[in-house]
């Protein structure tokens, strides 16, 4: 009886080993049945770029600079374009005016006397002068305050055809001071300056030229001045009074 009671409990407990699951079973199933962390993706870095200086200001300072420099042009070249208008308009009209002479044959005779005069005080010394009458050269001295230096000079008298001139005047003064105003001493003056007029039919025109002083009371760069004084006179009549 008691063998058959061990051979009982030895089936049972053989049974029971042989039901229950592996350790190594359950931990895969375990494994398998716990969900897979989910796979977190990381996006790439954007590339940044390094930030360049805006270079406009710049840019736009270099083509104010241009657009200043053409506009001197122009305004350079327009002052040359009228300038030459204005030759080509006296041209014309002293070109007209000697035509109707010739084809009326009424040639009373026009001319043109130019004096010079200097007025300036000795403090100032002219070493140079020139004189341009139509853009045309009619008494140039240079570097000669010897020949300068007489206070009145008759530089030009000539005939002229009738119609608009222009006597232009370029001088150069060198500074003769003493005692107080010694400091002008080699100081070097340039002046110019111009004069317009008419010449009719018939007649004499004198024009004086005189540079002159402003005086001690006016800054140094504008002291020198040129003043013209114009006198005409008929051609008949001059001749009346050669004939007396």
């Amino acid at each position: 009886m008691f063998c058959v009671l061990i051979a009982v409990s030895s089936f049972i407990y053989a049974d029971d080993t042989t039901n229950a699951p592996a350790p190594e079973a359950e931990k895969v199933q375990e494994q398998a049945q716990t969900p897979a962390p989910a796979e977190t993706q990381t996006a790439p870095a954007e590339k940044t770029e390094p930030v360049t200086p805006s270079v406009q200001p710049k840019q736009e300072s270099e083509k104010d600079k241009a657009a200043a420099e053409y506009d001197i042009k122009l305004r350079s070249l327009e002052e040359k374009i009228n300038s030459l208008k204005d030759k080509i308009f006296r041209s014309k009209q002293r070109l007209a005016i000697l035509q109707e002479t010739v084809l009326t044959g009424s040639i009373a005779g026009s001319s043109v006397a130019v004096i010079h005069k200097n007025s300036v005080g000795s403090i100032f010394k002219l070493i140079s002068a020139v004189y341009y009458l139509d853009d045309a050269v009619i008494y140039k001295k240079i570097d000669a305050p010897d020949e300068l230096a007489k206070k009145e000079i008759r530089i030009y008298d000539a005939a002229v055809i009738p119609g608009p001139h222009h006597l232009s005047v370029y001088y150069i003064f060198r500074g003769a001071g003493f005692g107080f105003f010694s400091y002008m001493k080699g100081y070097s003056y340039q002046l110019k300056s111009g004069y317009s007029f008419s010449v009719d039919e018939g007649n004499l025109v004198e024009i004086v030229a005189s540079p002159m002083d402003n005086g001690a009371t006016f800054n140094i760069d504008d002291r020198l001045y040129v003043s013209f004084t114009m006198s005409r006179r008929m051609f008949e009549s001059t001749n009346e009074m050669e004939n007396k």
